[in-house]
């Protein structure tokens, strides 16, 4: 099991607007679930895991974003009314971790959300795989990537591939020994 993002970024570092519109709307062919490498990205994943703030607004939703997904949430309050009964959370980013690896799902994890959870998987050295889609834009201005003072994580770029409207994704393994 591997914990994997796949994000849109701005050429200036922004993951979402001042506004906090997600950077990959700003693509006018965007279609959820569908263009930028995501369908292949989820093919390999069995789990998704996300802190509190995008979890609660798909509870009620009439569409379910992750079917056949183990879900897994970040947080230290309770989970919305209506939430499904498999979906697990633990407020402590180590204890999860361990709840994910003894869960019973196939594949790797997608790292959904911001630079909150980003940043705790990062600060328990179980983020594996940062995967951004870099969006043909400058924002200027809006939620950055990473958290300020958040630390150096040497990474190796494995693949990188260009979309028709200009993005372009890049893959990095995290380099966990330099010796």
């Amino acid at each position: 099991m591997r914990i994997r993002t796949h994000i849109a970024v701005s050429v200036d570092g922004f993951i979402a607007s001042r506004e906090g519109l997600p950077t990959i709307l700003t693509a006018p062919d965007f279609e959820s679930g569908v263009s930028h490498g995501h369908p292949e990205f989820i093919a390999g994943c069995g789990a998704v895991v996300m802190g509190r703030n995008t979890f609660a607004p798909a509870v009620g939703s009439s569409h379910w974003p992750w079917p056949n997904l183990r879900v897994f949430v970040l947080t230290g309050g309770p989970l919305p009314e209506g939430t499904p009964a498999d979906v697990v959370s633990a407020s402590d980013p180590a204890e999860l971790h361990r709840l994910m690896r003894e869960a019973d799902f196939a594949g790797d994890v997608h790292l959904v959300g911001g630079q909150q959870t980003i940043q705790a998987f990062r600060d328990i050295d179980a983020l594996d795989e940062l995967g951004v889609v870099v969006m043909p834009v400058l924002l200027g201005d809006g939620l950055r990537l990473t958290m300020d003072k958040s630390g150096t994580t040497p990474l190796q770029l494995t693949g990188s591939r260009t979309f028709p409207d200009g993005s372009v994704e890049h893959r990095y393994t995290v380099v966990r020994d330099r010796d």
